[in-house]
């Protein structure tokens, strides 16, 4: 039995077992859809920018729809108000032990908040109600969104908006998710907002949806990766 199914098969954490669990990453290539994990000191800062700009910490719904392993998760004010999704087994579990009063958490693709449930061979057409999910609409998405080319299972369903990126796709339907002064709050590539010239159908896109509010550039986070990344905020229209 490897360290993490030792610890996920406790009843009660420890003080190491939690900071184990916080600093997780996986040693392998499992993590095929390009994520990389935030730092719980940088979900907190984030998660103030959130408070700064409006946000509701005590009734406000949250979604995070690239969970990892929970640090955004852990630093909520009240977890039982987010609806998550956790693509990869493990990191799912490890976030469930963490954040245990979580109750709308779904190891699964992002994609499948939008299509017609059970067997999501549709997406759901209505402007006015574009998912299933019972806590929507949202007042605040917060997260890391995975990076990389956008094709998975369930991409060809959207091939008609020509998302090329899978954190634009991420953020532009995000942004659906939210009610009109919502916020998202998303740590992404530094291209997107660096070069004038590149996105322009996503920046547009997004546009017509939501506002720009605020832009943060940072240091090196990501031990992983040598990619430059920004705090992006968006206020939906």
């Amino acid at each position: 039995m490897s360290e993490i199914e030792k610890i996920l098969a406790k009843k009660t954490l420890t003080k190491e077992d939690e900071t184990y669990l916080e600093n997780y990453e996986p040693s392998d290539n499992q993590n095929a859809l390009y994520s990389f994990f935030t730092p719980i000191w940088l979900c907190e800062v984030m998660y103030d920018l959130a408070k700064m700009n409006g946000f509701d910490p005590k009734k406000g719904k949250v979604l995070e729809p690239a969970a990892g392993t929970g640090n955004f998760l852990k630093v909520l004010d009240q977890a039982k108000n987010c609806t998550a999704f956790e693509l990869d087994p493990i990191n799912f579990e490890i976030a469930k032990k963490r954040v245990p009063e979580i109750k709308h958490f779904y190891n699964d693709y992002f994609e499948t908040a939008l299509l017609n449930p059970p067997r999501y061979t549709q997406v759901l057409k209505s402007k006015t109600n574009p998912t299933w999910l019972s806590d929507y609409p949202f007042d605040l998405v917060i997260g890391n969104p995975p990076y990389g080319k956008y094709k998975n299972l369930y991409s060809g369903f959207f091939k008609t908006l020509k998302i090329k990126q899978l954190e634009q796709f991420f953020m532009y339907q995000s942004l659906r998710l939210l009610k009109p002064g919502g916020l998202m709050v998303f740590i992404t590539g530094s291209s997107f907002m660096r070069n004038e010239t590149t996105y322009i159908p996503e920046k547009k896109r997004i546009g017509t949806i939501a506002e720009f509010v605020d832009a943060y550039r940072m240091p090196k986070v990501f031990k992983n990766t040598a990619v430059p990344t920004d705090i992006l905020i968006f206020r939906k229209k």
